[in-house]
Order: structure tokens, then C-alpha cells, then sequence
């Protein structure tokens, strides 16, 4: 039998009779879920579901309006389906719903589902991010849905928005405030606000102004007024060289949209434009204007009528432009050439005039870079043309040197056979009469004048009875020569210089090198100068002296020279050894008066000691000789600064001998254990032997003394005050005996064996250690005194001591004594005492426990290790908190049958006092039963 089509059937079961069933099949409804009613994200989504027919039935999925069918669904073997519907519109919501068909026959719809397309952001792509733009502008973009709104928003204001749209892109007009501002997008469909697009930043700036006037192309002055309109109320309107950073007016503050500034710019083609500020927010810059500058009008020409109807115009102008003179009215229209003007002057020369009177006009003018000019305005002058007979003499045109020599020359140029006068200022002759030839005129006076600040010369020309018109002066200034240095006398550390200067009212000022800031002033007298400096001057180093002298309120050039001076050589003197000492083979000598930079050299009996020394520093000197002969001997000493030698030293008798040794252990009443090394000094490659005062016993004999002085020897004396001598030899040569040396004799000191270092004690504690039979030991905690013991025969002692301090950090320290006589103190050893005594309250005494045992007490905060009572290395119970209520815990290992005891000992962490760690506890005997009693 196959699948039945859904619809009426009758079934007929036969069993000793006949039974009629009657069933109707229908096709299983199916159920959409996925997605739920509301929002979904794209146009095209899935819709999935349960109760599909696997292989007979066939879903769909329709349009709840009109029934149109939206698509057919794939149906998986666990009844499951899926399907890809597309949203009919973007703007409409879509109600669907699914069936399922199996043959002709139709399932019942499904319950309906409702969807929206999701409103998403719109996009702002226009303008560029960043860009400047006007208070009104328009703003585009794209992603908006078709019926849509979309709204520009600047923070929470709307500033424009779009009509109804047709499509995916938009735009839109937007007034928004100077300054920055930040604009998103949102757009609005069937009342549903979407979210913001991303922002995007504009600069916003105040429109442009426009210029008005002048017109453009105009000729115009270097300074002119600009004006125009489209300002802004409160604004300023600034004005630029277009191109650039120059600004070149601006206007007074805006009352309304007309504007006016005063600018001043440079000559030549020049194009202007400008912007407005307003609250700080600038425009763009408008449109450029070109206008052309003038250069400046001439002011004045200059005209110099010359010989032979001749004539020189002259003035000044502006640098670089051309000038043209150009004829106005007079006897003939003389043509005259165009001149540039260069470094501010210009000059025509012409000749060919005929005499009358003229009007010219001079005009200057600059390019204008496209092939025109920019003329100035005119300016107009008048000059005359006079016979040849009337001309005049021209005046005699003088060189100008900017100084003149003590004694002056004047010269010049001029009309040749004419004579030059030459007078000082109110008609003193300067200088005689200058005949012209050549063209040039020279004259010398015939005194000399010396330093000059400022004479005037006045010069006059003269020819067959005529004279020019005007007298031509110079100024004559004379600078004063530089002086001269013609002595240099030595005069120990201040020599004494000299020289010639001028020989009135000069002053003369010297500055040496070693004191550049500072000028000293010479004494002058009839032309020569003198100075001696007070201060000395560094010996045998180069100095230098300027010398200037000042007259007629001017200073000369310098003057320098190089010199150098020397100390004046002492002779030394020698301190030690003084006369006829007895000294050791090494010897130091010593003496003063010796001088930096200079060599010493001493001489033993006539004859040099080694290399001589350089002294670094003046006064008190040393030298080292080294193994001087025994026996009589003089030192003396000479000093050679510079190449100089000095006298030598009075020479100084003394005897080498050799000197009795030195102790340095043991010190005079100092202490020296009993076993140990008595060392000191004496010379080397010596022998030392040691003995004790008023006995024929030596201590020791034959130690050599080694290379450094150092000489030592091992004794073992008896406890008690014990007196030494020394003495020396080398080969047949002795010492005499060493002072007597006192000192006492005293035991070792001991050694402290236990309790180790940073180790634990209690309150009860034993201290042992050894040291030298016979001999007592006490030991102390701190300053405080434990207990004595003797030290017995196999070197070993002990001392039990019941301690009373408080827990904390101590040092326990040992001293041996025997007959009064203490020795050093032991070494040190720190350690940790626990004074404080924590409380074992189960097991109690006596009692029996049961696995696992239980343990619990009293103690301080802090933790706490309870360990076996014969091997603290095995924990029974460790790191057990405690606190003020106490501590407790359960034994971590089963213990023996049998009689027990345990230990306790905690840290203490509450810091009522310096305690650390607790002294060990110890608990009564408490049993654990056999396996036969449990």
C-alpha cells in the first residue's frame, strides 16, 4: 500500500465480523518560526519553520494581501524548511504567511507574520570632510529608502531636510552657523526614525566681500582707499596681496555690508583681494582685483649748468624705474635720453643748448609686465640756458677722504687755469692757493694740525676775475695714530713699559691679557708716556698689553706686545734632617722656600742623590733618598727655575744608622692574646728579634724584614703584664734597643658552638662552645650577663641560663678570663629568642584519643606547627591559624599505639612587642590505642 491523498476513507477489519472505521486525512499544518513579527535587516531575508511533509509536500510562502505566492520552501527529513523571501517594497510592511500541499490538497495557513525593512542610516558623501564652505550649502548623500525623509542635524538642531524621495540618493540645503560644525544624517519613514549616519565636519566661514572701487586696471597712488560691499555687520574687512601672507589695510568694524579701507602697497602691477573676520570666523578670500601702482612723483630736479653750453640734470627717484624727461616749452624741443634710476639717483648730462628759458617735465615709470607702463604723475621744472660769456665759474668739486693725515693734503677737481682757494672755516688760510692743471688741484698745509675731531674747510675756484657761486666745504677730521711701545724694562713681576703718543692733551690707556676688562692710565708728559702696574704678573707666561690714546675726543688703533717675567730665584732651605741628627738609611728630606716649576736637587757630601724634582708649588718641599750609606754624612739642596740655577743650601751634617724597630702589635698598654703575632716596621732586608725586658729569653729571633717594612712573628707568653724590647741587624751593623713596650697578656677569646647563628632559643637555653683549658667563660645577651663556666680539660664549656627578656632579635657574646685578665669578645652571634609560651589544651595528660587526633590550644595571632616530640623535622599538624580565640586542627599522619607527646611552636604576628616566634611548647603524655581496641 502507498501514501493515501487526503480525504474520506472507510477501513474494514475483518475478525468473526465485520467493523466500518471511517477516517478523514488531512495535510499537517506547518509553522513559521523564524523570523517573528517586527523588523528585519535587508529586503531579501529567509523565513524558516517546522511540520514540513519530507518527500510528499511542497511549502509555500504568500503574500497575506492578494495571496501572492513569495516563494517555496526546501523541506528537510526532520520536517524542517526554509525559504528566501524578497520584500515587495522597501517602504510597506509585508503580512505572510505558509502552507504546505501534498497532492491537490492544501494544508491550512499558517499563522500570519508581519515584517518591516529595518531603517537604516543614510550616508552623507558630499562635500568633502574637512572643506570650507558658506553659512548656507548644500549637503549630499546616499543609502536613504524611497519615501523617505531625510533631516541634517548640527548636534541636536535640524538645520535642513529632503522632500519625499524617489530613490537611494538625496540632497539638501543646510544654514548652519560660523565656526566648525559637525553634521549627521537621520532619515524618517512611517513615523520611524533611523539611526544617525556618520559625522562629518565642515569649516564653516563667513561670505566673501567684494571690492567695489576702485576699478580695476585703474592707475592708482602707493596709498589709495578700497571699498566695496557684501561686508558683514560687526566684521572687519582685511585686505592682501593676492597669493600671499602681506596684509595691506583693513577696515574699521562693519556696520552693515558697505566697507572702506586705506591701503599702502608697492609700486608696480599688483592684484588685491579680501577677506572679512567675524567673532573670530574668517571668509574666504573674494575675487582678486589688479590695479597699477604709480611709482612716486619727482619732487625736485637738479640742474647744473657746465662749460660750453652744457647741462647736467640730476636727482632722486625710485630704484629701477626709467625716467623720462620730456620737453614742455622753451627756444628748441631738445630731446633728452631716458635714464633708470640706480640705488636711488639718476643724472642726464647734455650738451648743444641754446640759451634761452625751458620747462621740462620728468616723469618716472615702472613695467607692467605685459609689455606696458606705469607712468607717475608729472612734475614740472624751470631752469635757464645763459650766453656763453655769462656762464659761470662751476664750483671746484673736492675729493673727501673720510680721514686726513696729522699734516692734511687737500686735492680736487676743476676747470683747468683756474685757482683753488683753500680756508678754514671764518677765513684762516687752511692751506696755500691750488693752481688747477689737468683738471686736478692739490695742496699740503704747511702745519700739522694732529688729531682733529671736525674742521670745516671751505674751497672756492676763481677764474680771470669770476668765482663760483658757492664756497664747497669739506670736513676735515684727523683720527689720532696709534702710540707707539719703545721700552719694556724688566723690574722683577712688574716691569716698566713706555712709549710716544701725541704730544697734547692725549690720554693714553693700557689693557694687559691677564686683566682684559680692566685699562690702566699711563702718565704722559711732552709726547711720551710711562706706566708701571701695581698688581704682579704671572711669571713665565706670555702676556700681551694693548695700548690705545684718545685725543680730540677719538681713539687711536692698538697697539700690542707680547712679553713675559720671571721670579726672582730664591734659595731653599733645608728643615730636616737638622744638624747632626742620627737618621735611618731611607730618609725623607724636607725644607721651604722652594718654587713651583722649579727642580730641587739635593747632594749627599758633594755628590747629586738621584734625579732631581720638579716642584709643583711654592714654599715647603720634600724628597725621598733611599738607602744611604751607614755613617757621617752631609745634605745640601739647589733649585734651577727657568734655566736659572740658585746658590745652594747650607749643607746640613747627620749620621746613618740603623734605627731600632717599631711595634705595631701589640699597642703600648694595649691587650695581645696569650697565642698570637706580635708584628711592626722596620727596615728592610733586616733581621728583628723580640725579648722580653729583663730576661735572657728571647720570644723570637732572625724574622726578616720584608720589602714593604713589614715584619711579624708568632708567640705563645703567659696571661699577665709583659714587657718587650726589639731590636735590628743587618749584617754587622745594630740597632740600638727599642723603647719599652708594655702590654697584657690575656686569654683567647671563646668560641660559641651553640645555638647556631639566626638560630631559635627558648627560655630555657643552653650555650656551649670551647676554648683554652682553665679559663672562664661568661656569656651575655645584649649588655646583660647569662652566667660563667670554666673551661674544661677537652677545650669544651657550657652554660645553662633561664631567660627572662622579651622575645625578639639578640646577640649572644662570650669573654674568657683568668686571673683578672678579660679577653676580646667572641665573635657574635646573632639569634631568635621566643620567650613567649603558647598553650597545648587537648589531648590533656593522660587521655586516650582516637584517629585522627584532635589538637587545640592557646596562643597569639599568628601561625602554628605542631610537630612529633621526638623528631620536630615530622609535622603532625602544621601551619595552624591562630588566633585570640585559639587554634585547633587534626592530625595529618595516623600515629602509633602507644604513648605520645607533641610540641607547639607558632610565629607571632600581632606586634605587641618584638616578638616573632614563640619558645616550643610541650604537652602531657596522651595514648593511642592499638588495633585491637579500636
Amino acid at each position: 500500500m502507498g501514501p493515501y491523498s487526503p480525504q474520506q476513507y472507510r477501513i474494514e477489519v475483518t475478525q468473526s465480523g465485520s467493523v466500518n472505521v471511517t477516517v478523514n486525512l488531512r495535510v499537517t499544518p506547518v509553522v513559521i518560526t523564524s523570523p517573528s513579527s517586527g523588523e528585519v535587516p535587508a529586503g531579501q531575508f529567509a523565513v524558516s519553520g517546522t511540520g514540513g511533509e519530507y518527500g510528499v509536500g511542497t511549502v509555500t510562502l504568500h503574500n497575506s494581501t492578494g495571496d501572492a505566492l513569495l516563494g517555496t520552501a526546501t523541506i528537510n527529513v526532520d520536517g524542517t524548511w526554509t525559504a528566501s523571501v524578497t520584500l515587495p517594497s522597501d517602504a510597506q510592511p509585508l503580512t505572510f504567511y505558509a502552507k504546505q500541499k501534498i497532492g491537490t490538497w492544501f494544508s491550512s495557513p499558517s499563522a500570519s507574520v508581519t515584517v518591516t525593512l529595518v531603517l537604516n542610516a543614510p550616508a552623507i558623501t558630499a562635500p568633502a570632510a574637512n572643506s570650507d564652505q558658506l553659512g548656507i550649502f548644500e549637503v549630499s548623500g546616499d543609502l536613504a529608502r524611497t519615501g523617505a525623509i531625510v533631516q541634517v542635524f548640527n548636534g541636536q538642531t535640524e538645520v535642513g531636510r529632503t522632500g519625499v524621495l524617489t530613490g537611494a540618493t538625496w540632497r539638501c540645503s543646510v544654514t548652519v552657523p560660523f565656526g566648525q560644525v559637525s553634521l549627521i544624517a537621520k532619515q524618517l519613514l512611517n513615523n520611524k526614525v533611523s539611526p544617525a549616519s556618520a559625522a562629518r565636519v565642515f569649516n564653516i566661514r563667513p561670505n566673501s566681500p567684494a571690492i567695489t572701487a576702485p576699478a580695476a586696471n585703474s592707475l592708482q597712488l602707493q596709498s589709495f582707499t578700497l571699498s566695496g560691499n557684501q561686508g558683514l555687520s560687526g566684521a572687519k574687512v582685511q585686505v592682501y596681496q593676492d597669493l600671499g601672507p602681506n596684509k595691506v589695510g583693513e577696515s574699521a568694524v562693519l556696520s552693515g555690508a558697505s566697507w572702506s579701507a586705506s591701503i599702502t602697497v608697492p609700486v608696480g602691477l599688483i592684484s588685491l583681494v579680501v577677506t572679512q573676520i567675524q567673532n573670530g570666523n574668517e571668509s574666504l578670500r573674494g575675487t582678486p582685483r589688479i590695479f597699477k601702482i604709480r611709482p612716486p612723483k619727482q619732487t625736485a630736479v637738479a640742474v647744473e649748468l657746465l662749460p660750453s653750453q652744457a647741462a647736467k640734470f640730476s636727482g632722486t627717484g625710485y630704484n629701477g624705474a626709467t625716467l623720462l624727461l620730456s620737453y614742455v616749452s622753451g627756444p628748441v624741443n631738445k630731446s633728452l635720453p631716458e635714464v633708470v634710476v640706480a640705488n636711488g639717483v639718476w643724472q642726464v648730462n647734455s650738451t648743444g643748448w641754446t640759451h634761452g628759458t625751458y620747462t621740462y617735465s620728468a616723469t618716472q615709470k615702472v613695467s607692467d609686465n605685459a609689455g606696458g607702463w606705469i607712468p607717475s604723475e608729472d612734475f614740472h621744472f624751470v631752469f635757464t640756458i645763459v650766453p656763453p660769456e655769462l656762464e659761470p665759474v662751476p664750483d671746484p668739486v673736492p675729493d673727501r677722504p673720510t680721514e686726513y693725515s696729522y699734516t692734511p693734503t687737500f686735492t680736487g677737481s676743476g676747470i683747468n687755469g683756474a685757482t683753488v682757494l683753500i680756508k678754514k672755516q671764518g677765513g684762516a688760510e687752511a692751506a696755500s692757493d691750488a693752481r688747477v692743471a689737468g683738471s686736478r688741484w692739490s695742496s699740503q698745509s704747511s702745519v700739522e694740525w694732529g688729531p682733529t675731531l671736525s674742521q670745516n674747510v671751505d674751497l672756492k675756484q676763481r677764474l680771470d676775475g669770476r668765482e663760483s657761486q658757492n664756497w664747497v666745504r669739506v670736513v676735515v677730521k684727523i683720527p689720532p695714530l696709534a702710540p707707539a711701545i719703545t721700552g719694556l724694562v724688566d723690574n722683577e713681576l712688574s716691569p716698566a713699559l713706555s712709549g710716544t703718543c701725541w704730544r697734547s692733551g692725549a690720554v693714553v690707556k693700557l689693557t694687559f691679557s691677564d686683566k682684559p676688562g680692566t685699562a690702566e692710565t699711563a702718565t704722559v708728559t711732552g709726547g711720551t708716556w710711562t706706566l708701571r702696574r701695581s698688581t704682579p704678573f704671572a711669571p713665565n707666561v706670555p702676556h700681551t698689553v694693548t695700548v690705545t690714546q684718545t685725543a680730540a675726543q677719538q681713539t687711536s688703533p692698538p697697539t700690542t706686545r707680547t712679553f713675559e717675567v720671571r721670579r726672582t730665584l730664591l734659595n731653599p732651605v733645608i728643615t730636616w734632617p737638622t744638624s747632626g741628627i742620627e737618621v735611618e738609611r731611607d730618609l725623607t728630606v724636607r725644607g721651604r722656600q722652594g718654587m713651583a716649576g722649579a727642580s730641587m736637587q739635593l747632594r749627599i757630601s758633594g755628590i747629586n742623590a738621584g734625579a732631581a724634582k720638579l716642584l709643583t708649588s711654592d714654599g715647603d718641599w720634600s724628597i725621598d733618598l733611599k738607602g744611604l750609606a751607614f755613617g757621617p754624612g752631609s745634605v745640601d739642596a739647589r733649585q734651577t727655575l727657568d734655566g736659572r740655577p740658585s746658590d745652594l743650601s747650607d749643607p746640613v751634617p747627620f749620621q746613618v744608622v740603623l734605627m731600632p724597630p717599631v711595634f705595631t702589635v701589640p699597642q703600648p698598654d694595649g691587650d695581645l692574646p696569650r697565642t698570637s703575632i706580635i708584628s711592626g716596621e722596620g727596615t728592610p732586608g733586616t733581621t728583628v728579634e723580640v725579648w722580653l725586658d729583663g730576661s735572657n729569653e728571647f720570644v723570637f729571633r732572625g724574622v726578616p724584614v720584608n720589602a714593604d717594612g713589614h715584619w711579624q712573628g708568632s708567640v705563645t707568653l703567659p696571661v699577665g703584664v709583659t714587657k718587650l724590647r726589639a731590636r735590628q741587624a743587618m749584617g754587622s751593623e745594630v740597632s740600638n734597643d727599642s723603647p719599652l713596650l708594655t702590654c697584657n697578656v690575656v686569654p683567647a677569646a671563646p668560641y660559641i658552638e651553640t645555638p647556631v647563628k639566626d638560630g631559635l632559643i627558648g627560655r630555657l637555653t643552653v650555650v656551649s662552645g670551647f676554648g683554652e683549658p682553665g679559663d672562664t667563660v661568661t656569656v651575655l645577651l645584649g649588655d646583660a650577663v647569662l652566667g660563667s663556666a670554666p673551661i674544661l680539660t677537652d677545650r669544651t664549656w657550657s652554660v645553662a641560663t633561664v631567660l627572662t627578656q622579651p622575645g625578639g632579635d639578640y646577640v649572644l657574646v662570650a669573654v674568657a678570663s683568668l686571673d683578672g685578665f678579660e679577653s676580646d669578645r667572641s665573635a657574635q652571634q646573632s639569634v631568635v629568642l621566643g620567650s613567649y609560651l603558647p598553650l597545648i589544651d587537648s589531648p590533656q595528660a593522660g587521655r586516650w584519643v582516637s584517629e585522627p587526633v584532635a589538637f587545640s590550644g592557646q596562643g597569639r595571632l599568628g601561625v602554628g606547627q605542631l610537630v612529633s616530640w621526638f623528631n620536630p623535622q615530622q609535622p603532625w599538624a602544621p601551619n595552624l591559624a591562630v588566633s585570640a580565640q585559639g587554634w585547633q586542627g587534626l592530625a595529618v599522619r595516623a600515629l602509633s599505639a602507644g604513648g605520645h607527646w607533641c610540641r607547639f611552636q607558632q610565629t607571632i604576628d600581632d606586634g605587641a612587642d618584638g616578638s616573632t616566634i614563640s619558645d616550643w611548647s610541650e604537652s602531657g603524655r596522651f595514648d593511642v590505642p592499638g588495633p585491637s581496641s579500636r
